[in-house]
């Protein structure tokens, strides 16, 4: 032992080895090695020796990591002082490239096919199973956010105590989508049918829900409910089947929570809902469906939205399952021979819930299960929206939002929920969104009418939603792995790209809670998409990137004063706001 301190002999693992030693202590051998914590008596075990080589380098690398994000962060705060103050680049800033690469030190690496080469923006989502084994899933595009606003208690909705109902309407409600066996069906009918209100409110509610729903959702006519569906429902001028009384009810359900007369989520809707429930299972649903029972499925979808429940995946549910049943029977009607407003009007249906299914994929982060190579349904044309629409209320988007559907949001689904994401086809989509003409404005700017203003208000930040979602993930990443900078990560573009699509929205949405709060309040998609765009500017704060434009914390100071507005009637508003605070 006192040889070894003394180093007149050889350490134990070089002599192990059988190398030369320089008989210090530690040995330069063992420093090397990464085991000079052995020397001079310990050696180390057969096979082990990689594991302390292995140490040392891997603290090496943290300490080199390190110091690489404090240079940056001196040189972003060195780029802005002199920025501020001299036009000229600082002598320390040119040449910075160099700095950080030594190529003496680079050693060349396999190349990579084709697809690795792609950046690849995937992130796989979030699954949350409780203690019932029931699971809640988030794809790539779904908002990671939504399991944060399940959590959050908030007073629970009143719910409406059916039991004033006859025992086979309560059956038939419970036994959605099945149509239960051995119940008659025709004097069942004759009950639901006896609950229908007085043919003057029916008329009221459909109105009232093509006024303040048609900008979002075009899915039945002025024509067909007020012209065909009630007088055949009321008067008997015209055979109608359960489906057809389904869908009068849904309609009177959706137009309760969008009149703006009454207290939100008034019980009225309720009933309306257990009744369309009901009348929709008297035929079934999956078996002996018509483009009827597609409209009643999508209702039911929105219903559940509007109705403060706000279960995504129930709505995901129904409106896939309204395109699952469309698939059955939703060929371009000119195959079936149909012509004028017949053809006009059920293409103009499949285009709006083709919109409702990719939006709901999006926002859940789940697959569409519909492909562009698989739609033969035509888009109409601008001379037949011209034609056929005159006398109704007007369209959110009509042909110009059916052509953006086909061009962007159907590819925009795609892109975002594929397995193998392409960083390239992310900007190419981009670059084809960047490039879509909004419709011209209406020729009144000062026509104040709620279905005007809406069309309005949607039209103008569409391309920034899309926008918002196609970069979500890359600006995730990008916060992510690059927080000391995500500007200069591969990602870089996304970041800007994102931040300002989530203030256009932001912005869009405050003025038009401001003109029309009573409405804004209460339609849910309003405040997911605004939540969304809310929750993906707030890393851009915490980051202190203060340099953006606009100021990302005076944007989300006032996105939360918009919220907080909003929390009063809004539930999910009101959920967000715990999130946000």
């Amino acid at each position: 032992m006192r040889e070894f301190s003394r180093g007149e002999i050889a350490c134990a693992e070089c002599r192990r080895l059988k190398i030369k030693c320089d008989r210090l202590v530690p040995c330069s051998t063992c420093v090397k090695r990464g085991c000079q914590t052995l020397c001079p008596t310990g050696t180390i075990p057969p096979g082990q020796g990689s594991r302390f080589v292995l140490a040392a380098t891997d603290h090496l690398h943290r300490k080199l990591a390190k110091f690489e994000a404090r240079m940056h962060s001196l040189e972003d705060a060195l780029t802005i002082a002199q920025t501020t103050y001299n036009l000229e680049p600082h002598p320390l800033l040119s040449d910075r490239e160099d700095i950080y690469t030594d190529t003496q030190e680079l050693k060349p690496i396999p190349q990579a096919s084709e697809d690795e080469a792609n950046l690849n923006p995937y992130i796989p989502g979030s699954l949350h199973v409780n203690g019932s084994g029931i699971n809640r899933f988030f794809g790539p595009s779904g908002a990671p956010e939504e399991e944060r606003l399940k959590s959050i208690s908030i007073p629970r909705l009143p719910e409406l105590d059916n039991s004033y109902l006859p025992p086979e309407i309560i059956n038939f409600t419970r036994s959605f989508p099945l149509t239960p066996p051995n119940i008659p069906i025709a004097s069942t009918q004759r009950s639901i049918h006896s609950f229908l209100p007085p043919i003057e409110r029916a008329i009221a509610l459909c109105d009232t829900f093509l006024e303040n729903l048609s900008w979002m959702f075009h899915i039945v006519s002025r024509q067909l409910l007020v012209s065909e569906l009630i007088p055949a429902i009321y008067q008997g001028t015209a055979l109608y089947g359960p489906h057809e009384l389904a869908l009068l009810y849904i309609v009177l359900a959706v137009g309760v929570l969008v009149d703006l007369s009454i207290e939100p989520l008034n019980l009225e809707s309720q009933h309306f809902y257990h009744l369309a429930r009901a009348a929709l299972v008297l035929q079934p649903v999956l078996t002996e469906s018509s483009v009827t029972t597609i409209k009643v499925l999508h209702m039911m979808s929105i219903h559940n939205g509007l109705s403060g429940q706000e279960n995504l995946e129930q709505s995901y549910a129904l409106v896939n399952l309204a395109g699952q049943v469309a698939t059955q029977v939703y060929i371009d009607p000119s195959t079936w021979k149909f012509q004028g407003r017949e053809a006009y009007d059920r293409r103009v249906y499949w285009w709006n819930l083709l919109s409702g299914i990719l939006w709901n994929s999006l926002v859940t982060g789940r697959p569409s299960g519909i492909f562009a190579e698989f739609i033969t349904c035509k888009i109409p044309t601008v001379e037949e929206e011209n034609t056929y629409q005159r006398g109704e209320f007007p369209l959110g988007f009509g042909v110009w939002g059916f052509h953006t559907t086909y061009t962007c949001l159907l590819p925009l689904v795609h892109i975002t929920l594929s397995a193998k994401p392409s960083y390239e086809k992310v900007l190419e989509l981009d670059a084809k969104i960047r490039m879509l003409v909004n419709p011209k404005p209406d020729s009144d700017p000062l026509d104040d009418r709620t279905a005007i203003s809406m069309r309005t208000f949607v039209r103008s930040h569409y391309s920034h939603l899309m926008l918002l979602y196609l970069h979500r993930p890359s600006f995730s990443l990008a916060m992510t792995e690059h927080a000391a900078n995500p500007l200069m990560s591969p990602y870089g573009k996304s970041v800007l790209t994102a931040y300002h699509a989530a203030c256009a929205v932001l912005d869009d949405t405050r003025i038009q809670y401001q003109k029309k709060p009573l409405l804004v309040c209460r339609v849910w998609q309003i405040w997911s998409f605004a939540f969304s765009a809310a929750v993906s500017s707030s890393p851009v704060v915490t980051t202190g990137l203060l340099t953006f434009i606009p100021q990302p914390l005076e944007q989300f100071e006032l996105a939360c004063e918009v919220f907080r507005g909003a929390a009063e009637v809004s539930r999910r508003a009101a959920k967000a706001l715990v999130c946000m605070l």
